[in-house]
């Protein structure tokens, strides 16, 4: 006995249709972290780091800055704590 295949014809099922894979979207922590990696961030961020460093240590504010330490924590924690919201919230 031959089967349908062999002797030429199609057999009774039809293909069944492709199926669309849904890719999960990039959360923002994602998104950032790959942009963040790119070799010229890495080196511009480490230069204005270096610049200022520099501009503390030349201009002398270094006193000034350990006298106003606590409301330069406070106002650098505000933006950190919204991008560790969005971070969260985009999981």
């Amino acid at each position: 006995m031959q089967t349908a295949m062999q002797q030429g014809q199609m057999p009774d099922v039809a293909p069944l249709p492709p199926r669309k894979k849904r890719r999960k979207r990039r959360g923002f922590l994602e998104v950032f972290l790959h942009k963040v990696q790119k070799p010229e961030v890495i080196l511009l961020s480490v230069w204005w780091f270096i610049m200022l460093a520099l501009v503390i240590y030349m201009a002398e504010m270094g006193p000034m800055l350990v006298a106003v330490w606590r409301p330069l924590a406070f106002l650098l924690s505000i933006p950190i704590i919204f991008f560790a919201i969005l971070a969260f919230a985009t999981l």
